[in-house]
């Protein structure tokens, strides 16, 4: 009967073993390597490489009624302010000199490399980021 238990608990285990991930993007080694430094709301500066939101390098939000991504390519800093219970205001500054704000989820999480292990931090605990041009 053991063997019977195994043989059926087994496929359960192994697909829910990835919940709770981001979804399979690697937030160890996104897709390009952006490098900057991040301040949380205590003022604490960290300096990071391989920045990404998620695993992805662009950030996302809400403008207006629909929704707008921003590439890390097209992008000099972001400002965050909490604005609500579950949302922060990104003002996200562009290479261009014009800036645009978003309305993001709090609990968007942002990664990134130090130099002695993987950093990441919630929206509504950061400040802002400067990227390295």
């Amino acid at each position: 009967m053991r063997r019977l238990e195994t043989i059926v608990l087994l496929p359960v285990v192994l697909a829910t073993l990835g919940l709770g991930t981001s979804g399979g993007r690697d937030v160890i080694h996104p897709t390009q390597d952006f490098h900057g430094t991040i301040t949380d709301r205590d003022g604490t500066r960290v300096e990071l490489s391989r920045i990404n939101i998620g695993g992805d390098v662009q950030i996302e939000g809400d403008l207006g009624r629909g929704s707008l991504r921003v590439p890390f390519d097209n992008i000099t800093s972001i400002d965050l302010v909490p604005e609500a219970h579950d949302y922060c205001a990104a003002t996200v500054h562009l290479k261009n000199g014009d800036s645009v704000s978003l309305r993001v989820r709090n609990s968007l999480t942002i990664y990134g490399q130090t130099s002695v292990g993987v950093y990441q931090i919630r929206a509504r605990d950061l400040q802002s980021i400067q990227f390295r041009l």
